[in-house]
């Protein structure tokens, strides 16, 4: 059987933000290196619903590379490819999240996300 923090960090990091709603600690915060820090779970989930909406208008593809799991804490990388239909070309992003449990609780995520010139 899966852990449940597994398989709320993987669904979080393919874009189905949703699952993890109700496993989000209330003062939970998402660091998004390079770019912002959230702070609470209302925050976090207006951001996931904003980066949700923006998935509608784009072909995404994600991959998983690797999984690794100690204890409360999982680590996900792979890679993402948003096909811009409109404007006919693709954005390739490799990407790590680490997840921090706490009490059973989604308490702490820091995303890595770079850029790549992948064709």
């Amino acid at each position: 059987m899966q852990s449940p923090h597994k398989q709320i960090s993987l669904e979080f990091s393919g874009g189905n933000f949703e699952f993890a709603y109700p496993h989000l600690a209330d003062d939970a915060t998402w660091n998004i290196v390079g770019n912002e820090t959230l702070t609470g779970k209302a925050n976090i989930i207006e951001f996931c619903n904003q980066t949700a909406e923006y998935f509608t208008q784009v072909t995404t593809e994600f991959k998983t590379d690797n999984i690794i799991i100690d204890g409360d804490c999982i680590a996900i990388n792979g890679t993402a490819e948003f096909f811009i239909e409109k404007e006919n070309r693709s954005n390739h992003i490799s990407s790590c999240d680490v997840y921090k449990f706490k009490d059973g609780r989604l308490q702490e995520i820091t995303s890595y996300c770079i850029s790549t010139d992948k064709k």
